[in-house]
């Protein structure tokens, strides 16, 4: 039976890890969502005790859920023969009876002709094993104009455009973030760094050798006028990496990338 695409929603501090470590189910995260409700209080068998990954058949439905789950979304495919499924409002009306309404993805399929356009809108489905990293697709964010601040104009400008200076600028966003998740700058470097257009297999290779201060500086200048609320605090953060490098005469793209996992750190620790 042919793999069905779904739609998971997480807050943006959980991309980093979900890059390297892929999707883990709810009880792998309860060191940092707490004890299990009662949804997962209730599961059955396989799913008992919170081993449980959620996600959703339809994106516009997982698009509605952004308030309560967060901006951070995730696609990955599962084999309908083989997860549950069960409506939302089932789930919502009456957590603990959910699991009793729920059948194999593949019957509601066989309801709805083999067309998954053809299934309820608020269809959730759940499997008890985590995804590996090389498995899930991380697209761009659902971030607005105000999350952005004012790095809003620079990533509309940049972010598609240019992606290696997109890489290289997400370094300087999580610097200028300073370990702060809430920070716009964290929230500028996770929109520089996933977009919904696959990058290509080599950039990874073109950002290690390109110039970086080159780089950055030739799109600072280009942008300081159109986004000056942007374009500062990367600068004040390019500038004083620009010191430290000269006086331990270090390279400066080496270094950039050792304060930007520091502060990246900080903010996936919580």
């Amino acid at each position: 039976m042919t793999r069905i695409t779904v739609h998971h929603r997480t807050p943006a501090a959980n991309l980093p890890l979900i890059e390297v470590d892929g999707l883990r189910t709810r009880v792998d995260l309860s060191d940092r969502l707490g004890p299990v409700g009662p949804f997962d209080a209730a599961a059955p068998g396989r799913f008992a005790r919170g081993r449980r990954l959620s996600a959703w058949v339809s994106a516009e439905h997982a698009e509605a859920t952004r308030a309560e789950h967060g901006p951070g979304r995730v696609s990955f495919t599962v084999d309908p023969q083989r997860v549950l499924a069960g409506r939302a409002a089932d789930r919502i009306a009456d957590p603990e009876a959910a699991w009793g309404r729920m059948r194999p993805l593949a019957e509601w399929l066989a309801d709805a002709d083999g067309a998954p356009d053809g299934l309820p809108d608020d269809l959730e489905v759940h499997q008890e094993q985590p995804v590996r990293a090389k498995l899930v697709r991380i697209l761009a964010p659902d971030l607005d104009a105000s999350e952005l601040a004012g790095y809003a104009p620079l990533v509309a400008a940049v972010a598609d455009a240019d992606r290696v200076a997109a890489k290289l600028l997400m370094h300087l966003a999580l610097i200028a973030a300073d370990g702060d998740g809430a920070d716009p700058g964290f929230l500028t470097a996770c929109a520089l760094a996933w977009r919904d257009e696959d990058d290509d297999r080599d950039l990874g290779r073109r950002v290690a050798r390109a110039d970086a201060d080159a780089v950055l500086e030739a799109v600072l200048v280009e942008q300081e006028d159109a986004a000056p609320e942007g374009t500062a605090p990367l600068r004040a953060a390019l500038d004083a990496a620009r010191g430290v490098a000269e006086a331990q005469q270090s390279d400066l793209g080496m270094l950039l990338m050792e304060r930007s996992e520091a502060s990246l750190a900080r903010i996936v620790a919580g």
